[in-house]
């Protein structure tokens, strides 16, 4: 018979071994790159997300649609990029929200689809509400010739899907380079989550329910960025609740890539 402490692993399953963990210990690190389009939503429909003690933004409903590329590891395993790139790689497209806790202005992700097991699992334990979809972006390559390097005049675009759905579709046509230090509010605000578990006991308030912020070391940017027009579109769905929160005004496009470690957050508040 096994002890509890016989079983090994950061996430689920936990094995004898603990090889098989979905998501491996802390820290982890990230390299990105994104297509963010920068938007205003009906402010009312934002702050239906932001329980107190977070508040509305200085700037109401200013929120980005945010389509990315990732690939990261566990101190660990800096090795699985090599053994494994699967596990290693994914793609996201996430609707983030201005927001503010106790006078520090932030960002909070109020959607978000992911195309991979592992990224959905790690999003759970942060505090981000992912869940499975398909998402593709434009990746022009600098030595195809019909492509060439990005630069002035560059079409971009991302788009969502899931369950069968297309959600969200984003453009981008390349006007200037910029210093990627400059980049505008939210997109590279600090994060606030919150992070919800269930209890197992029916009518039992949840396991888990607390606003948390986390954190992010060796921070690194790309050398320049990308600004430039948009366009946004939502698409209606039967099961998905992005509508409220389409765009009354879009701002802008941006892309750009960066490189972090996340070594853990901090708990803000719990509620009772």
């Amino acid at each position: 018979m096994a002890r509890i402490s016989d079983l090994k692993g950061y996430s689920y399953p936990l094995t004898p071994a603990g090889k098989t963990s979905l998501v491996g210990p802390l820290p982890w690190h990230y390299g990105t790159e994104y297509l963010s389009i920068l938007y205003r939503a009906e402010p009312r429909a934002v702050n239906a997300y932001l329980p107190e003690p977070l508040c509305p933004p200085g700037e109401p409903g200013i929120c980005s649609m945010v389509f990315s590329r990732w690939s990261s590891v566990w101190e660990e395993r800096r090795d699985l990029d090599f053994e494994n790139p699967e596990r290693t790689q994914y793609r996201e497209a996430a609707i983030w929200a201005g927001c503010s806790f106790d006078g520090k202005p932030g960002q909070i992700c109020l959607h978000i689809w992911v195309d991979n097991d592992f990224s959905m699992a790690r999003g759970w334990f942060m505090g981000f509400p992912k869940r499975l979809g398909q998402i593709h972006m434009s990746e022009p390559h600098p030595l195809n010739p019909a492509m060439g390097p990005i630069g002035a005049g560059t079409a971009l675009k991302g788009y969502v899907a899931s369950h069968g759905e297309r959600l969200i579709e984003g453009t981008m046509t390349v006007r200037e380079k910029i210093d990627p230090s400059t980049l505008p509010y939210p997109l590279r605000a600090p994060l606030f989550h919150i992070r919800h578990f269930p209890s197992i006991e029916a009518d039992a308030p949840p396991s888990v329910l607390e606003l948390v912020e986390l954190g992010a070391t060796d921070v690194r940017l790309g050398a320049s960025a990308w600004k430039g027009e948009a366009g946004l579109r939502f698409f209606p769905s039967s099961l998905e609740e992005h509508i409220p929160l389409a765009p009354i005004e879009v701002m802008g496009a941006y892309r750009f890539s960066s490189g972090y470690t996340y070594p853990g957050g901090k708990v803000l508040h719990r509620w009772a």
